[in-house]
């Protein structure tokens, strides 16, 4: 029983260390009705500030807090400078969205071989040292899965309240239905959009500095993780957080099991698997939204 416990805990706290990327993919596409595949460069990114931090002696919680707001700071730059002109050039939605999918592309090239000149090839870590395992009953689980899931769940707190709560919150979810009638309406559809990008790097920048404590931090560290991210967010239904998050625990949870009992061999197959068979059940994953205007 204690192996099962054991195997749950670890699932859970990998699951939502892609629930939480998949959460920034979700807003993004909510926001613009677009996959940004420069993402988990925006991961890797934080993942490093958070290792430069630490490093030179700042404790974990400011580490986070800082890393996350300059990592938000720098995709929000980018969306202004790189990403802004696309979405507001001609020819139609299609051929922005094919623009904006060519342009993540190369931006993700950009920023691995930045990451690559400034801090080098060789891998990197930092552990916090969250303390001793914690015994659970008859099981022993280090404590930086719990301190993730903890994390995981006050993340999940804080965005339900501002989305149901605030005015921001309000916006991005009309922005998400219908970015058109939310600007007729007085939305600032710019603002909303810049918000999501600083958000969604954000949450990426928080997985990131935790992904960090779990596995070595490199410059190409983020191919693995954005592929599961993207297959929880498409799981859980893209553009919806909550299934985002949902999608992020099964992958985790299902990934975990499996490369127990089946082998890890096998371990990074098992969410493209999962992915599919979602795909083909329920095309719209588990929280399908309704089908939105394209601005």
């Amino acid at each position: 029983m204690s192996i099962w416990i054991d195997l749950l805990i670890i699932g859970v706290s990998i699951g939502a260390l892609y629930g939480m990327l998949a959460l920034s993919v979700s807003l993004i596409y909510a926001s613009l009705d677009i996959i940004h595949f420069a993402q988990g460069e925006i991961f890797t990114l934080g993942a490093f500030l958070g290792w430069v931090l630490f490093t030179k002696g700042v404790p974990m919680i400011p580490t986070i807090l800082l890393a996350s707001f300059a990592t938000a700071l720098v995709a929000i730059i980018i969306q202004k400078c790189i990403y802004n002109p696309i979405l507001n050039m001609g020819g139609g939605f299609s051929i922005r969205g094919l623009t904006f999918v060519v342009a993540g592309f190369g931006m993700s090239a950009i920023l691995q071989n930045a990451y690559w000149l400034i801090w080098g090839a060789v891998s990197k870590s930092y552990d916090a040292n969250f303390g001793d395992p914690v015994q659970l009953g008859s099981v022993s689980v280090q404590p930086v899965y719990l301190v993730v899931i903890v994390v995981a769940l006050i993340v999940m707190a804080l965005l339900h309240l501002m989305f149901k709560k605030t005015k921001i919150g309000l916006a991005m979810k009309a922005v998400s239905y219908n970015k058109p009638i939310s600007a007729l309406m007085g939305v600032n559809t710019r603002f909303i959009v810049s918000f999501a990008f600083g958000l969604a790097a954000f949450l990426s920048s928080v997985s990131g500095i935790l992904s960090a404590q779990i596995i070595f931090v490199r410059y190409n560290m983020s191919a693995t993780m954005l592929l599961k991210a993207f297959s929880a967010a498409v799981i859980g239904g893209l553009g919806n957080v909550y299934g985002a998050m949902l999608g992020g625990l099964i992958v985790g949870v299902v990934e975990t099991f499996g490369s127990h009992f089946i082998g890890s061999a096998y371990k990074d197959v098992i969410s493209f698997v999962i992915m599919i068979l979602m795909l083909m059940l329920r095309p719209g994953g588990l929280f399908s939204t309704k089908t939105k205007q394209k601005a």
